[in-house]
């Protein structure tokens, strides 16, 4: 419900801020202060409370990046392509240019599904960001090395930790789930106030994470009907104790009230894709085990969310360093359009959800997404069908769908004889000389902490100082 609320702007803010800390030191926690907000000014007051994004952090390592260039193309691969069949890119015309004001002066592919650009149904918030951030820093499972595009350089703070401390105000139970890649876990970092994450062997685990015991060993709750009685009944006799109104007691109550509505049920049948549900997301490209992995990471993370389970999921993505796929460059753009199919089918059911924690909108609309690697491979050529590792002065580079909050297109520049650093602050290019590595990657970390944050640049600054005024944008 929405109810008018006097309070605009700044003193919006300051009222939301000490209903919490009136809320934390009462002992009652964040989940009253929502429903307090809500109580007095309504559903939007309560929503305005909710200040990060979901996000999805899809780790291309061993190279396995670079199948990504394919979705989100460096714009001097498209131009080449024309007069040069030893550009690694299937299909000139699988790659959709935007035309969007948004871009200004800069350019930008995204590769087309059913004909049409990926995500294009979503207009131009869902347009991509890509950034060159970090160094070629190949070849590592989940990038730690010195120089990579996870690291915010300046005290070393582990960009996802610091996603995970700024959505601590998006209430779930486990926030942060890491699914591992042969035991090694995702580059989480660290960062103040950031939650620990847990750590998954697979999607099939993530799934076991949240699947009650209790539900699938005791018979009785095996049934819907009587897991739903025992829930009611539990919660009928907890506001019958002597204790029910007691403001330091709340916080435990709230939490044993989520604990035994999930005890009475078996979250495995919820999360996990429901048949043929993978291979529809796939396409053609189901027969690749690692499109296939991809789509089943995704739907069991929309499921999570769906239920309010986790607030940030990180995922391996195909790590099989694909020097000579080119040998077979049907298979290759195959597997491209399997992965832009699969990103255009998540969106779309994340779309036709509601938030769990803000119904008024879609899980789609509170979703940040971050594409990373150790190394992209090179975008020029792929000679004797050789994808090769290097690239143009070392560069490496990220893709974030911001939902908006940051300009979209490419800011730095690749081009067989090097690359192009960029001022984060102005946008301006500049050679590595004039303008390092260093001193690219925390502002262009910081521009996606600040698409997490929904536009919150003074929280950003509780993990950078570094400009990046050139990638926000300030008017949604």
């Amino acid at each position: 419900m929405k109810r008018d609320f006097p309070l605009r702007g700044a003193s919006r803010r300051d009222f939301i801020k000490g209903v919490f800390a009136a809320s934390a030191a009462l002992g009652l926690g964040p989940t009253r202060a929502l429903e307090m907000l809500d109580e007095i000014g309504g559903s939007a007051l309560a929503a305005g409370a909710i200040n990060a994004n979901r996000t999805v952090h899809i780790i291309g390592g061993d190279g396995g990046g670079a199948w990504f260039t394919l979705v989100w193309p460096v714009p001097g691969t498209i131009t080449e392509l024309a007069t040069n069949s030893t550009v690694p890119y299937d299909d000139m015309n699988k790659a959709g240019k935007i035309t969007s004001g948004a871009l200004e002066d800069r350019t930008l592919y995204h590769r087309k599904v059913n004909g049409q650009p990926l995500w294009s149904n979503y207009g131009d918030k869902k347009l991509v960001t890509a950034m060159l951030c970090g160094t070629n820093i190949g070849h590592e499972t989940a990038p730690k090395m010195a120089g990579n595009s996870n690291t915010i350089p300046s005290g070393s703070i582990g960009s996802f930790a610091a996603c995970a401390a700024i959505q601590t105000t998006v209430q779930s139970l486990v926030p942060v789930i890491g699914i591992n890649r042969n035991a090694v876990g995702m580059p989480y970092g660290a960062a103040t106030g950031s939650p620990s994450p847990a750590g998954v062997p697979d999607a099939n685990s993530m799934i076991n994470l949240f699947s009650s015991s209790a539900s699938k060993l005791m018979a009785r709750l095996a049934d819907q009907g009587n897991a739903k009685l025992y829930e009611e009944y539990y919660k009928a006799f907890l506001g019958l104790v002597k204790t029910v109104d007691r403001a330091t007691y709340q916080r435990a109550y709230e939490d044993s009230r989520v604990a035994i509505s999930l005890v009475s049920q078996n979250l495995g049948s919820v999360l996990a894709p429901a048949p043929g549900q993978v291979d529809a997301w796939c396409g053609p490209a189901a027969i690749d085990a690692n499109v296939k992995a991809l789509a089943n990471n995704l739907i069991v993370t929309a499921n999570a969310f769906k239920k309010g389970l986790c607030s940030q999921v990180m995922m391996p993505a195909f790590n099989d360093d694909p020097h000579f796929v080119w040998a077979d460059r049907v298979r290759v753009g195959r597997i491209a359009d399997g992965i832009a199919l699969v990103f255009q089918t998540f969106m779309d059911y994340l779309n036709g959800i509601p938030d769990p924690v803000d119904q008024s909108k879609k899980l789609a609309d509170n979703l940040v997404m971050t594409i990373s690697a150790d190394l992209m491979k090179g975008p020029f050529s792929n000679a004797n069908s050789d994808w090769t590792d290097s690239t143009p002065g070392a560069s490496n580079w990220m893709y974030v769908m911001s939902n908006g909050y940051m300009k979209p297109g490419w800011f730095g520049q690749i081009s067989r004889t090097g690359k192009m650093n960029y001022d984060p602050d102005t946008g301006k290019l500049y050679t590595p000389a004039q303008f390092g590595d260093t001193m690219v990657t925390p502002g262009a970390l910081g521009a996606m902490l600040y698409a997490v944050s929904r536009g919150n640049d003074r929280r950003v600054r509780d993990f950078t100082t570094a400009s990046y005024r050139a990638m926000m944008n300030v008017v949604l």
